[in-house]
């Protein structure tokens, strides 16, 4: 073989190697966007526990209830949907939902001495928004810890399960 064909020949192996190398980094590069992509969406999902009560007469204790929020700040309906929260100091008391759509809800959490059912612990997911047309407050507990979320976890329109715990962060399930 001459020096000219093997020139050429070398030519062709470097230039498939520097390829080869493009491509491989560019999927590393692609997947990392991908993941980044898909733990800032999980992150746009929270939740807290908070106090309600009727703006006309905060010493009302009848309009005086204590919630979960969870707030689903992307465009699309989360899936299976469970958090766990010490509610009036008690042990971790488990809500679910199939689904919580876009904005944020809440779920009443149910006294004991009120439950209909003892199984039954939290009211139906409603809208925040119901709650400002009907004139309550809410706010959040924030250094209560007889009052406050545990973990949370739930499954993207993508259908990734996410969890998030406190003091830990959104990580992939």
């Amino acid at each position: 073989m001459s020096n000219e064909a093997l020139a050429a020949w070398f030519g062709v192996a470097i230039t498939l190697s520097i390829s080869i190398c493009s491509l491989v980094i560019a999927q590393r590069a692609d997947r990392t966007a991908r993941t980044d992509r898909d733990e800032r969406e999980a992150a746009r999902v929270s939740a807290w526990v908070s106090f309600v009560f009727s703006n006309q007469d905060t010493e009302d204790r009848s309009h005086w209830n204590n919630v979960l929020v969870v707030r689903n700040a992307s465009d699309a309906v989360i899936h299976n949907v469970r958090a766990k929260a010490i509610m009036n100091g008690s042990e971790e008391i488990e809500f679910s939902a199939k689904v919580c759509p876009p904005g944020e809800s809440y779920s009443a959490w149910i006294h004991p001495k009120d439950r209909p059912h003892k199984a039954r612990v939290w009211a139906l997911l409603s809208s925040c928004s119901e709650l400002v047309r009907n004139d309550h407050g809410m706010r959040p507990f924030t250094v209560a810890e007889k009052w406050t979320l545990v973990s949370m976890s739930f499954t993207d329109a993508l259908g990734k399960r996410w969890e998030y715990e406190a003091g830990r962060g959104v990580r992939p399930v």
